[in-house]
């Protein structure tokens, strides 16, 4: 077993970077079968991180210089990621795509687990929807768990009082700005909007992503802005 962080099995504690073999012993054959199973966890959007992984990985390889996808490296290799894929680093839509396109290649030695991080980000698919966005900002509440969070109205006149020019809370009021106070104010990652506005104008190969409505990098923050012919989501 490889992995790169603190692991119980049992009794049995591996420290980081640790190797074991799980030996198996099938009931038709007398000897044992060996099976190595590489596992990381909590990557976050890393994507420099998980490529020097990768590189010191026994079971996991690149299958070319350019890094667009993954393989297992023998027939008796395994791979468990660990959950939380996104958030604070600019990596989290390639690495969502690698381990995707990785289980679908390997759909039985592969196991992808849902962290915190990941199971969070369900709630945009109803709150980014386009019958939540027509809910009055002023009716939103801020976060219940955390007193000290603003609003989403108090989020837009910060907003307005920013841009000037004689800007509104209500005219700042966008998909974009309401992803960009959920990151910030209601889902604990308040680098993510910024990250992933920088990631999406890479992958698009533009010189910056616009968070207005409906544009290409705000929206993307995760959960589906519109600008631009982007390559299609993978599945959840």
């Amino acid at each position: 077993l490889h992995c790169t962080r603190p692991l119980c099995l049992g009794r049995r504690r591996l420290s980081s970077d640790a190797h074991m073999r799980v030996r198996t012993p099938f009931r038709c054959s007398p000897h044992p079968c060996e099976y190595e199973i590489a596992f990381v966890s909590d990557v976050e959007g890393d994507l420099d991180y998980f490529n020097r992984w990768v590189a010191g990985s026994r079971c996991v390889a690149y299958t070319g210089s350019d890094e667009a996808a993954l393989t297992l490296t023998h027939a008796r290799a395994y791979f468990v990621y660990g959950g939380d894929v996104p958030d604070h680093g600019r990596g989290s839509e390639q690495l969502l795509r690698l381990l995707v396109g990785l289980k679908r290649a390997f759909p039985r030695r592969v196991a992808l687990l849902v962290g915190n991080r990941d199971l969070n980000k369900l709630r945009l698919t109803s709150e980014c929807a386009p019958s939540d966005l027509a809910r009055p900002h002023w009716s939103i509440p801020a976060p219940h768990w955390d007193p000290s969070a603003p609003t989403l109205s108090q989020h837009l006149e910060q907003v307005a009082a920013a841009r000037g020019g004689g800007a509104t809370a209500a005219s700042c009021d966008c998909a974009a700005e309401r992803l960009r106070w959920m990151y910030e104010n209601t889902l604990g990652c308040p680098a993510t909007f910024e990250a992933r506005r920088a990631e999406l104008a890479a992958l698009r190969s533009v010189g910056s992503a616009t968070g207005d409505n409906g544009g290409g990098g705000g929206g993307g923050g995760g959960g589906g802005g519109g600008g631009g012919a982007a390559p299609p989501p993978p599945p959840p």
